[in-house]
């Protein structure tokens, strides 16, 4: 997966948990749940994408992509 990728795995993360976070809101509690489940994917497929030297904790990385 090239850098692009990643940065594409990462926006589509934060787009779902935005979504997870307003399914929730919503009352839409099974909806979050597998929401949450797909930005996990997300969050893997990111991960995966790094190279084993800077695999770190993705929550830190700068913002890719807008909702």
């Amino acid at each position: 997966m090239t850098e692009s990728r990643r940065d594409m795995a990462l926006a589509i993360k934060r787009c779902l948990e935005s979504l997870a976070a307003d399914a929730q809101s919503g009352k839409l509690h099974e909806v979050a749940y597998l929401i949450g489940i797909a930005a996990l994917a997300a969050e893997d497929a990111a991960r995966a994408a790094e190279p084993v030297e800077l695999a770190g904790d993705l929550l830190h990385k700068r913002p890719m992509g807008h909702c």
